[in-house]
């Protein structure tokens, strides 16, 4: 069935996941560094890019803290990441994309420390972010520099690192290396903070979600996906958004032209040669839940084509067969 022709149904559903969640979040660990104080992160959202060797994230944060405190995020990566400033303009125009095409409106740290179990790749202060990534093979080291790192910031507060300690074993033990560290200064009340772009090479798409398990409370996600023929749905937290029509589910992807792209974030263009398919995965729950990352490919397209000649192929085989195993019974 041709999605085009029923964009009406879906109107009211697509507006509802568009502007229920708040402008823009993203899916880090989040770790105050004063503990008596409540971190809650209510909500995430993030665009997606990935063209089956290479990855942009565009991420986000809202958190919402019951008195003025700084956190640190920390974000595990597959592999090396190059960091730049991103835009909530990405997000805005993305929406307005999928709205309209279904006609709605809807810090100077850490140089002199030496550790063997990390090494430090990258430093930068990107508007209220004070990032850092750091390769680590230890995640004890990585713990213990974070507590250094803290001092030197002038956070006497013990800060509770056991959890995160046993998150980054898991991840070290699947191969991940690479950890993004975000130091953030927050009022009290809920805000959203700047967007940060993470490109890395990747051949699967990914999305890290074990890691904010260890922040209480419940949460909302919203991921937008871009790739060239949609994604396999695999994942037991995230489901696709669908609309319903006579009773049958069809799942809610938009085309996205090489022009849209371009208008979201040129650097997400680069990734491809051709107009892509924009898929949203959703999810509301307890963060408590999130046991595993979204690590996914490509919906693979059925070859009919090849498809035909192999079943000629089998067809040929199969005769040839039967007229040697005649013969040989004529014998």
């Amino acid at each position: 069935m041709n999605l085009r022709n029923h964009y009406w149904i879906i109107t009211l559903l697509v507006m509802a996941v568009l502007c229920s969640t708040p402008n823009v979040y993203a899916d880090r660990g989040i770790i105050p560094v004063k503990p008596h104080i409540p971190i809650y992160e209510p909500g995430q959202k993030a665009i997606i890019a990935w063209n089956g060797i290479e990855e942009i994230m565009i991420l986000s944060t809202d958190v919402t803290a019951t008195e003025d405190t700084m956190i640190l995020e920390i974000l595990p990566l597959p592999s090396k990441p190059k960091v730049e400033a991103a835009s909530f303009e990405s997000f805005k125009i993305l929406e307005k994309i999928v709205s309209d095409k279904f006609m709605i409106k809807a810090r100077s740290y850490g140089a002199e420390l030496e550790f063997k179990g990390l090494e430090i790749i990258f430093h930068e202060k990107i508007g209220f972010h004070d990032i850092t990534v750091i390769k680590v093979f230890n995640a004890d080291e990585l713990a213990y520099w974070i507590e250094q790192f803290a001092l030197k910031n002038n956070i006497t507060a013990k800060i509770q690192l056991h959890k995160l300690v046993d998150i980054v074993k898991e991840y070290i033990d699947g191969g991940f290396q690479y950890y993004v560290v975000d130091l953030i200064s927050l009022k009290a009340g809920e805000r959203s903070i700047e967007p940060i772009m993470y490109r890395f090479n990747s051949s699967f798409i990914y999305y890290p979600l074990k890691i904010s398990s260890i922040i209480p409370g419940e949460t909302k996600i919203t991921l937008f996906i871009i790739t060239i023929n949609g994604i396999r749905r695999n994942h037991p937290n995230l489901k696709e958004l669908q609309y319903k029509l006579f009773g049958v589910t069809y799942p809610v992807e938009v085309e996205i032209t090489m022009e849209e792209l371009c208008k979201v974030d040129s650097r997400m263009a680069e990734l491809f040669k051709s107009n892509t398919i924009l898929t949203i995965l959703t999810y509301k729950g307890s963060m408590s839940t999130l046991k595993r990352d979204l690590i996914t490919t490509i919906e693979p397209k059925v070859n009919v084509n090849l498809t035909m000649i192999t079943l000629i192929v089998t067809t040929i085989i199969t005769l040839a067969l039967t007229k040697t195993i005649t013969k040989i019974r004529k014998l």
